[in-house]
Parts: structure tokens; C-alpha cells; sequence
């Protein structure tokens, strides 16, 4: 099967590696990170399948007439635009996009550019990082991919999909509702995420401190409030389990926003906690917490981006 991966951050490269063990993987990257991939491959560590080195095919623009059976779709939110720019000639009539992107509303951008029926969404629990070009580093913990089609049917593009994981031994789950499972993830990331931001700290220390702990599980009741009061179905204690899942993992835990806004970069704060605050807004709902997260890393991404 050809896949196409765009693109080659810690998520994509892990299960893009991954998947070229079976399959013909094509590889989008760009700068010195292509380079060291296209001299001598993507090093993978990794606690889940072993270290090894995979020598697939990486590039910075698709070539001509290349027309991917599938797209793993695993750019920052902030990059749509120019990612929709790279995909758009190769997105063939029986392509299918997975978009293992975090927050609510990257779904919604892809849909209105390819059409509903090819775009899949999918929430990745996976501890990795890109600590130097060519290198990702996975960390254990579940690498599990959940997955489904936008209309809860287990149609033939899902499952086919759901297949090529199971035959490269991907860690996954095939939901009939995957709207429910991105808000489960957004209850996780908008805590993690945000609390680690508003604070410039560890996730560990945000943690271990008392008032800040209480915060955080005030960001979670938050976020189930506006998930559930949109019309998605969240089970009643995902903020306890939530919870228990982030102080069982705290001193791993480092979230991919967190990295951003240390290194300067722009932020996903839109489809995170922003995601949040509208959706409260929009249906009554108050966000107070994620309203001043929201607006906090909002000019922290807005300073980034005006570099």
C-alpha cells in the first residue's frame, strides 16, 4: 500500500517508520531534518518496537502523479494552509487522509478542502520526540492510534485503514464515535497543555502543587462541560480518570505545545484551549480558566508568528 506521511514531526516519523517496515511510505520533511533522513534514514528509539533505522523515501514536495493510497496527516494546526498546499495534487479520488492531529476543528479545515468521505479523524496517544534532526525517540505508554469515520459508520475506508495498522502491529481502536474520542483527548491535552504553558513549568510541578492541581482539574470540568453541552457523549467520570492517567504519568509527561512555546514557535492554542472557550461561548457554557489560557497564549502565538 502506498502511504504518504506529512509529516515527519516525532508522531508522523514514529508510525511512519513504522509502517514502512510493510509498506511503501513516503516521507514529507523539510531543512536539515530531510537531509540527515535522506543521507542515512530516520533512527527510531523506541520502548514499543525496538530501535532500528528505517529507510524510507523522504522529500519536501511530493513528485509529480504521486497518488497515495492513504495520507497519515500529522501536522501542527498552524501549518494547514501550506500542508493543504503539499497534499492537494496527490489526493486522489480513493485516498483516504487520516489526521492524527490534536484539538477540535482541524477535521472541519480538511473536510472543506477534500470532502468529508476521505477524511478520517484520529487521536494519537503517543509519548515521542524529535530531540535532533533524523532522530525521534518514542517512550512507551500506550502508542495507540484511535480512529473512525466522521459519520460513526464503520465504512469501507475506516476499516480498511484499521487493517493496514493491525497488519504493521500498530496499537489501535476503531470507533463508531470519534467525535466523543477527540474531546476525551482535548479533556487530557487542554490540562496538560494548558497548564504547563500558563505556567512555563513541568507538568510534574503543576501537579504537585496544590492550588494549581485544583486548576487543573477545574481546565478538565471545563472542557467535559462544553464537549457534552455541544452534543458530544463523554463518560461521566473522564475527568477523575483523566486525572488518575496524568498523575500516573506526570513525571514523563511533556506537552508538544509546552516545547513550542519555549522554542519561540507558534502555538496550537486555537483548537486547544481556545477550542474550548468558543465552543463554551457558543453554547453558554463558562470557561473562565480556558478563556484566560486562551487569551494568554494567544499573544504568545500571535509574538511567535510576527518573528
Amino acid at each position: 500500500m502506498k502511504i504518504m506521511v506529512m509529516a515527519a514531526g516525532a508522531v508522523g516519523g514514529y508510525f511512519g517508520s513504522v509502517l514502512a517496515k510493510k509498506h511503501d511510505v513516503l516521507l514529507i520533511a523539510r531543512g536539515e531534518h530531510l537531509r540527515r533522513i535522506q543521507e542515512n534514514g530516520l533512527r527510531i528509539k523506541s520502548l514499543t518496537s525496538g530501535d532500528f533505522s528505517s529507510q524510507l523515501l523522504a522529500v519536501e514536495k511530493p513528485p509529480a502523479q504521486y497518488v497515495p493510497d492513504v495520507i497519515l496527516y500529522c501536522v501542527k494546526a498552524y501549518h494547514n494552509e501550506e500542508a493543504c498546499e503539499v497534499i492537494t495534487p496527490t489526493v486522489g479520488s480513493q485516498t483516504t487522509i487520516l489526521s492524527l492531529q490534536n484539538g477540535i476543528g482541524c477535521g472541519d479545515f480538511l473536510n472543506s478542502h477534500f470532502g468529508q468521505e476521505k477524511v478520517l479523524l484520529g487521536a494519537a496517544y503517543i509519548e515521542a520526540s524529535r530531540s535532533e534532526p533524523g532522530f525521534v525517540q518514542e517512550h512507551g505508554g500506550e502508542c495507540r492510534i484511535v480512529l473512525g469515520d466522521q459519520s460513526g459508520n464503520l465504512t469501507d475506508r475506516a476499516v480498511m485503514v484499521r487493517n493496514l495498522l493491525k497488519d504493521c502491529n500498530i496499537n489501535h481502536h476503531l470507533s463508531e464515535d470519534i467525535m466523543s474520542d477527540i474531546w476525551k483527548k482535548l479533556v487530557f491535552i487542554s490540562a496538560l497543555s494548558g497548564m504547563s504553558c500558563i505556567t512555563r513549568s513541568r507538568f510534574e510541578e503543576v501537579l504537585d502543587d496544590e492550588a494549581l492541581n485544583k486548576m487543573t482539574l477545574a481546565v478538565m470540568h471545563e472542557t467535559k462541560a462544553a464537549g457534552t453541552a455541544s452534543g458530544v457523549v463523554l463518560p461521566s467520570d473522564i475527568v477523575e480518570t483523566t486525572m488518575a492517567e496524568l498523575l500516573k504519568h506526570k513525571s514523563e509527561l511533556v506537552s508538544s505545545m509546552y516545547l513550542d512555546l519555549v522554542s519561540g514557535r507558534p502555538l496550537e492554542v486555537d483548537v486547544i484551549n481556545g477550542a474550548v472557550s468558543t465552543t463554551g461561548k457558543r453554547f453558554g457554557v463558562p470557561t473562565p480558566i480556558n478563556d484566560f489560557i486562551s487569551a494568554c497564549l494567544t499573544l504568545a502565538d500571535k509574538r511567535a508568528r510576527n518573528k
